[in-house]
């Protein structure tokens, strides 16, 4: 075998391995700061900003039927925006599941 595969091949498996250890490698500084951001992105107040985003890009859209450029960017927008109030949820169950 290839001296060049071998390694790739090891790399991809070392790569799928690491996150294993992961949990036990990261510093409780680090911890915290994982728990920060995960409340920013998961508190009420950032839900409450991504739909009135929504609503902003729903009025928009409202606004610019005809106007097809538009219209694909506020498809865009509002579909992230969906996203992300989604993924919030998702992030904020399995937090909790985890504890």
């Amino acid at each position: 075998m290839n001296t060049k595969k071998v390694t790739l091949v090891f790399l991809f498996f070392l790569f799928l391995v690491f996150p294993l250890f992961a949990q036990n490698l990261m510093p409780s500084g680090m911890q915290s700061l994982a728990e920060g951001i995960l409340y920013i992105f998961t508190s009420g107040f950032m839900r409450i900003i991504l739909v009135i985003f929504l609503c902003g890009a729903a009025i928009a859209y409202a606004f610019n039927k005809d106007n097809e450029q538009m219209k694909k960017k506020i498809i865009a927008i509002g579909i992230a925006i969906g996203i992300l109030i989604g993924a919030t949820g998702i992030v904020d169950a399995i937090w909790s599941a985890a504890r």
